[in-house]
């Protein structure tokens, strides 16, 4: 595979060789070979994550009708709802699991840019690996460059100066082309369907944040990844797009971020990996959350109990309040979303699990009233990731602690053995414990396997896979 370094993306550009073009040629030519192995490393643990995420959402209300409607409407049953005894066609499989790994918002993050890729790429092409033999070594390629052009092309829509809508969701708009990058890789396009399929995905873009915290808000992530692998199943019959999709005139870049530079999206193309900025959350609310949580715990250590307290204030990013901002959850998908009730069930329950986004919970009279005493200060100043917690006493004291690198950012991800403990906890909703540690084993040796697809899918019950 070649290296791609800013030198030589200049070049191309400049030679009418434009992204859609190099992106397409990275998504042919990489080799599992050229991954180093922080990278393959990262992406069997991104897999992992994702398989537990699919498991604990599968029984979720939005899923239950996903489903439902698929079976209406799927094609042939080739491949696994997970969680569920049923079968359908790849592409309404790869909605319906892609939509499981993100309904708890428990997935991950790419911190640059907040998109969500593994979910996507994942339930894509494990759908496909059902369909047709996959080894182990062609998923892990697929699903890293699908990754990395996913993460590689949300940068370059923010990059400043930012001209990307704030309010379009990028997993809508980037995660339908690496979906299918990775799902046209395991296909063998050739360079030039491998344009027309990114093209195809492209034009499928969608999404905007008025729906967070609805089930639509997790179908966005779900049509993104059936767009992707229709588009690659599209493109390998000869249904055709332009060559330069993304950086044309009227094109991807121009619609979605206009006057943004798309040769970002290539720099160091194969040198570096922007795929190793993904991080995975021990929270299940969004990341720009965390840090608040962890003050929290922090601060409910010195606390001498809940009715001592009189008063609370975040301070945060604007980005936390713009998307974490929900400041009376009345659903439990609201509860995701809001920073207020995290605060109050963190210094309540000390906890913050799937448990405390349930209606019991947010209906629980003393998270309401303690909810009702946060005050949210929006601070531009502070990063993305940080937060300030202060609370004040009755009697007058002021418990205060600052968070920068909150537990699953890069400055302190989670440890193999935390990652572990999520995915039990989570494969444990639905499956039993020696069932969890074979999926575990079989998820964690996805290298050395020879038929993704079956190997992986056969360790569930029969209810549940094969």
């Amino acid at each position: 595979m070649a290296t791609h370094d800013d030198i030589s993306v200049s070049e191309k550009l400049s030679n009418g060789e434009g992204l859609t073009r190099i992106l397409a040629d990275y998504a042919v030519h990489a080799e599992f070979t050229d991954l180093p192995d922080e990278v393959r490393r990262q992406s069997i643990r991104g897999f992992m994550n994702w398989m537990g995420c699919a498991l604990g959402g599968s029984r979720e209300g939005a899923v239950q009708i996903a489903k439902e409607v698929a079976l209406e409407t799927g094609a042939k049953p080739v491949a696994s709802i997970i969680g569920h005894a049923e079968r359908t066609d790849v592409a309404s499989a790869a909605f319906i699991n892609s939509m499981s790994s993100s309904i708890l918002a428990f997935d991950d993050a790419h911190l640059p840019s907040l998109a969500h890729p593994t979910g996507p790429v994942s339930a894509a092409l494990l759908a496909l690996s059902e369909a047709r033999c996959v080894s182990g070594e062609d998923f892990i390629t697929a699903y890293s460059l699908g990754v990395e052009i996913i993460c590689r092309l949300s940068n370059a829509l923010i990059h400043e100066p930012l001209t990307l809508n704030g309010s379009f969701y990028i997993n809508g708009l980037t995660a339908p082309i690496g979906v299918a990058a990775a799902v046209g890789r395991i296909l063998k396009l050739d360079a030039r369907r491998m344009r027309w399929a990114l093209g195809l995905a492209a034009s499928q873009g969608s999404g905007f944040r008025a729906v967070h915290g609805t089930m639509n808000s997790h179908f966005r992530p779900a049509h993104a990844t059936r767009a992707g692998v229709n588009a690659a199943l599209l493109a390998a019959k000869g249904f055709d797009s332009s060559d330069d999709s993304l950086e044309a005139d009227k094109g991807f870049f121009e619609v979605y971020s206009p006057g943004s530079e798309p040769a970002i999206a290539a720099g160091e193309l194969g040198a570096c990996f922007e795929g190793l900025n993904v991080t995975f959350k021990p929270y299940p609310c969004g990341l720009v959350t965390h840090s608040i949580i962890d003050a929290c715990f922090d601060i409910r250590k010195k606390l001498p109990s809940y009715e001592s307290i009189s008063k609370i204030c975040v301070r945060a990013n604007p980005i936390a309040f713009k998307l974490n901002g929900k400041r009376k959850p009345t659903t439990e998908l609201e509860c995701h979303i809001s920073l207020y009730h995290w605060v109050a069930v963190t210094l309540l329950r000390g906890r913050a699990g799937l448990t405390e986004t349930r209606q019991t919970c947010f209906n629980d009279p003393q998270v309401v009233t303690l909810r009702d005493r946060v005050e949210g200060i929006s601070d531009p100043l502070m990063r993305q990731q940080e937060a300030v917690v202060e609370i004040t006493c009755h009697d007058g004291t002021v418990l205060h602690c600052r968070v920068v690198e909150p537990r699953g950012s890069l400055g302190r991800p989670m440890t193999d053995s935390e990652l572990d403990a999520k995915f039990f906890d989570q494969a444990g909703l639905v499956i039993s414990q020696e069932t969890a540690e074979a999926l575990w084993r079989a998820c964690s040796r996805l290298a050395c396997l020879q038929d993704v697809g079956r190997e992986v899918m056969a360790v569930l019950p029969g209810s549940l896979g094969h």
